[in-house]
C-alpha cells in the first residue's frame, strides 16, 4: 500500500511542503544524490527533529541548502574567494561547499563547529521547494544513520515512516551518490569528501 505521506511533487505539493517547513514541520525530498530531509534552517526545534528522525550524532552538522546564490549572505558570516569561484562554476550541482556560518545559523545545526556545508541542488524538484520555501533549508540525507541512502520515494516511506510530515515523490531518479565537500575556510580549498564531483573535476587536491 502507498504510504499516505507520500505523494507526487506536483505543484501543490509542494506548496504543501514549504508551508509545512514554514510551520516547523520536516519534509522529505528529491534532490540531484539522493532523497533528503528538510526543515526551517534557522528553526532550532525543527533542526532537533532532524537528528532524532535520523537518528544522528549532535556532533555532525547538517547542510544547508539555498535557492540561488544571492542567498550567500543569509547562511555565511563571510563567503571566501575560493566559495564564489566554486559555486558560480558548479552550482547548482552536487558540491557542498563549507564556509564560516552566519552567527543567526543555530548552534543545533552546525555540530559543535562555526562552519556550515551549503549547496544548491541540481534537481527541478528541490529547487522548486526552495524557491516556494524562501528560505534556507537544513538538511541530510533521507535515511537512519550508517543505513543506506534512500534513492526513492518509497525508500524513504518504508525507514522513516510517519515520523516525517510529507514525502515529495519524484519517482527513483536518484543516483545514490553523495554531494563533493570542499572545505573553502582554508587556501587552498581542500576536498573533505570526493563524490559525484571528482578532485580532477574540480581542479583540487584531496
Amino acid at each position: 500500500m502507498e504510504h499516505e505521506r507520500c505523494v507526487p511533487a506536483t505543484p501543490e505539493a509542494i506548496a504543501r511542503a514549504a508551508q509545512i517547513i514554514a510551520d516547523g514541520g520536516v519534509i522529505a525530498f528529491p534532490t540531484d544524490t539522493v532523497y533528503g530531509l528538510a526543515c526551517d534552517l534557522f528553526n532550532p526545534a525543527a533542526v532537533r527533529r532532524i537528528y532524532t528522525i535520523k537518528g544522528r550524532s549532535h556532533a555532525m552538522p547538517l547542510i544547508a541548502m539555498i535557492a540561488d546564490t544571492s542567498r550567500w549572505d543569509a547562511v555565511a558570516a563571510t563567503v571566501p574567494s575560493g566559495a564564489r569561484i566554486l559555486s558560480e562554476r558548479w552550482w547548482p550541482g552536487p558540491l557542498t561547499i563549507i564556509v564560516p556560518a552566519h552567527r543567526q545559523v543555530p548552534a543545533e545545526a552546525l555540530g559543535g563547529g562555526a562552519t556550515l556545508g551549503v549547496r544548491i541542488p541540481d534537481h527541478p524538484i528541490a529547487l522548486a521547494l526552495l524557491r516556494e520555501a524562501n528560505r534556507p533549508l537544513a538538511t541530510t540525507s533521507a535515511n537512519r544513520s550508517g543505513h543506506p541512502a534512500a534513492c526513492s520515494a518509497q525508500e524513504v516511506a518504508d525507514t522513516l515512516g510517519d515520523m516525517v510530515d510529507l514525502i515529495l515523490d519524484a519517482g527513483p531518479g536518484a543516483q545514490g551518490v553523495p554531494s563533493t565537500v570542499v572545505d573553502c575556510t582554508v587556501t587552498p580549498p581542500r576536498i573533505l569528501r570526493e563524490g559525484k564531483l571528482t578532485a580532477a573535476m574540480l581542479g583540487l587536491l584531496r
